[in-house]
């Protein structure tokens, strides 16, 4: 049994500033048995000078091209990695000190689980007040779930058995196609191959989105997500034949996307409104249903927050 409990598995490209704080975040934590691997892209900013300002007793630093693919850098993480289980953790994100001692202590009671994900605060550099994101819930069939209902688990809130990827022969995609949603990809996969996920519902982390966040590229981030859900979708599944309801059921999902980033990231109300309305006649059964789940889910984060 592998003597190192957590590998920490840290990317990272130009972003010095907010790696410092996640790795002063590591080195805070209560439970003091892992290991930290930085994979940097050949950054060009002050990372390798805060890497060593930490020392190099816990961190495994590594220089790896991967030409726009985080999944590569990932990748790399977990072929070096010596702990039995993996924690992710971007580079622009924080844990709060008692997370990894409370997985740990999870992991004792709970040994037949394969993924545990703990809840986030959700900090939007262009809005004011943060969220609570609270991910799950683990269902029966959940890679027919996460694939229908989209994704319910945050990579920098996620630790993931060593052994099951392993014996499972999982890793990231190193698809350019899929970049910004190879984390949703990875899951998917995890969950295709019978992973039990567990969530603890205690919010133990911050995650930032800001400007220099590779998911901020809307346009690029709705072609990943298409992109994975279409491989999914002809390539994967095989919970049923009839793919053209999935890809309805997408062309809904992608139709709403579009609706939250006019009205709320671009600010355009009426072209909002307008393409609710075109959705709403044109896709009534797909759309319409997807609108309610959306409605109610948020208002039930809101009385659960």
């Amino acid at each position: 049994m592998s003597k190192v409990f957590f590998s920490v598995v840290i990317p990272t490209f130009n972003q010095s500033t907010f790696l410092e704080k996640a790795l002063e975040s590591i080195q805070n934590q209560d439970f003091q048995n892992y290991e930290t691997i930085v994979i940097d892209d050949y950054s060009t900013d002050l990372t390798e000078k805060v890497v060593k300002k930490f020392g190099t007793n816990k961190i495994k630093y590594i220089k790896k091209k991967n030409y726009g693919v985080i999944g590569a850098s990932r990748n790399e993480g977990i072929k070096q990695s010596e702990g039995s289980w993996i924690a992710f953790l971007d580079s622009d994100d924080i844990w709060y000190p008692k997370r990894l001692e409370r997985i740990k202590n999870f992991l004792s009671k709970n040994r037949d689980c394969h993924v545990v994900t703990t809840d986030e605060k959700i900090i939007n550099q262009t809005k004011k007040n943060p969220k609570i994101w609270r991910y799950g819930p683990f269902k029966k069939n959940f890679y027919k779930h996460l694939l229908l209902n989209g994704n319910c688990v945050s990579t920098s809130a996620t630790v993931v058995s060593k052994s099951f990827l392993d014996e499972k022969e999982i890793m990231f995609s190193e698809n350019k196609e899929f970049v910004t949603v190879e984390d949703y990809d990875f899951f998917m996969k995890l969950a295709f191959d019978n992973a039990k996920f567990e969530f603890i519902h205690e919010v133990l982390g911050d995650h930032y989105y800001h400007k220099q966040s590779a998911s901020s590229n809307y346009e690029k981030h709705k072609s990943a997500y298409k992109s994975v859900m279409k491989h999914h979708i002809f390539e994967i599944q095989n919970f049923t034949k009839n793919r053209s309801f999935l890809e309805k059921k997408l062309d809904a999902n992608l139709a709403f996307m579009d609706i939250v980033q006019l009205i709320n990231n671009e600010k355009n109300l009426f072209k909002g409104i307008m393409l609710f309305i075109k959705n709403f006649f044109s896709k009534p059964i797909y759309f319409n249903i997807l609108v309610f789940k959306h409605f109610f889910f948020k208002q039930l984060n809101k009385i659960l927050n």
